[in-house]
């Protein structure tokens, strides 16, 4: 039997055969789940470096942080193996298609996979935009390319449909177990810090997120009152190695008495894509509840959450959000070229609301996009590429969700 994947907001098991076990490059799934409208959409991403030379990129920096120039070189190793779509309602490929803005002149092949209830899947797969990555990366690693681009369809018309759920559904019970450094470089353990208090809410931030930094201080507050209640708070900077001044001046800014850590290796196991996102745990480290993410409306469910933990309540909690009216979602593009007009790879971009903000990278043909709520959105260039001029203009995202045009100038 192999190794089994449940992807909740999609709604499908999987089960890979022998052959992903041990890839040369380094294949990766994206789940972004429901998109509005009845559709339900994914990724798998194919990084054409081997396992071996990442980690003697991390380990050259001594941190085993990536420099800057080795995450671009990643950047240009990316490529698309597969997306998948379900789609609801009697619908199919040409809704998709359109929900997805994906032009009808594409060539994107869409291959049924299988169904649940009226929802329909399918594999989506496009040659003729593969063709300037599959040159790029060298007959080896185009080869397995290709090889598990078919493997996964295959794995996909198997799979054990059992309908969409809650996102972070599968992390609760699962336990977190890490060692790591505080923002001021002192060793801790996850184990000390759980077993001190019965639930410890752990805030996951970064020094780039608004909406991150705008709830700091009443985390502060949160954790000065937990402190008689045998719970406190923690939380993991995200980008507290290469911002680590920028990190510990809002500590110090905020008035956080709460430790701040290093984020861990290992740390992709809880797949945050959007901050902040907060987790709840005993003192095992055992996630209690669904992640909450991006700021709730009401900045007090999380002592609710905790206050309900500590009373013994049930151990899982439904999402802040599911107490906000349903908006429907939709998709933006941000796409990157520079001065000719030629798409830009690797640009670290943030899409960000006054609740949330997702961090994403342009692809080989200069694009990035993110699914979220209706609601006003700015996009910002995070980090340009070597041999480009840093962009500090702010972008805003318009109400139809038509695409984010960037246009980056040389250094």
């Amino acid at each position: 039997m192999g190794r089994t994947e449940t992807f909740y907001s999609m709604g499908f098991r999987l089960t890979y055969p022998d052959v992903f076990d041990h890839p040369r490059g380094v294949l990766s799934p994206m789940e972004i789940g429901d998109m509005g409208d009845g559709v339900y959409f994914m990724m798998y991403t194919y990084i054409a470096v081997t396992e071996e030379d990442i980690k003697a990129m991390r380990d050259k920096s001594g941190t085993g942080e990536l420099s800057q120039a080795d995450s671009l070189k990643l950047a240009d190793a990316m490529g698309t193996v597969l997306q998948v779509a379900g789609i609801g309602g009697g619908q199919g490929p040409k809704e998709i298609a359109e929900k997805l803005k994906i032009a009808k002149d594409s060539g994107d092949t869409f291959t049924e996979i299988g169904k649940y209830k009226d929802i329909t899947y399918y594999a989506i797969t496009n040659p003729d935009n593969d063709e300037k990555y599959m040159k790029a990366i060298g007959s080896d690693f185009a080869e397995e390319l290709r090889n598990l681009q078919a493997a996964l369809i295959d794995v996909l018309k198997n799979a054990e449909f059992i309908g969409p759920q809650i996102a972070g559904a599968d992390l609760v019970g699962k336990t977190i177990r890490f060692e790591t450094k505080d923002i001021n470089g002192n060793p801790v353990k996850s184990e000390d810090l759980f077993s001190a208090h019965e639930v410890t809410m752990i805030n996951i931030w970064a020094t780039w997120c608004g909406p991150c930094k705008k709830e700091l201080e009443e985390l502060g507050n949160i954790h000065r009152r937990l402190e008689t209640k045998n719970a406190a708070v923690i939380g993991i900077c995200d980008d507290g190695v290469d911002k680590n001044d920028e990190c510990k001046a809002l500590i110090a800014e905020k008035n956080l008495s709460y430790i701040n850590l290093l984020p861990y290796e290992g740390m992709d196991e809880l797949k945050v894509e959007s901050l902040p996102t907060t987790f709840f745990v005993n003192r095992e480290g055992t996630i209690m509840t669904y992640p909450i993410i991006g700021v709730p409306g009401d900045i007090s469910e999380y002592e609710k959450t905790i206050g309900g933990l500590l009373a013994g309540e049930g151990a899982v909690a439904e999402p802040a959000s599911e107490d906000i009216p349903e908006e429907v979602k939709n998709t933006c593009r941000v796409i990157v070229s520079d001065e000719t007009g030629n798409p830009v790879a690797g640009v670290a971009v943030q899409f960000c609301s006054d609740i949330t903000c997702m961090m994403g990278k342009t692809d080989a043909e200069g694009t990035a996009s993110f699914a979220a709520d209706k609601g006003p959105y700015t996009v910002h260039v995070q980090k340009a590429p070597e041999g480009y001029a840093p962009c500090t203009e702010e972008f805003a995202v318009p109400e139809d969700r038509s695409d984010v045009m960037i246009t980056l100038k040389k250094a």
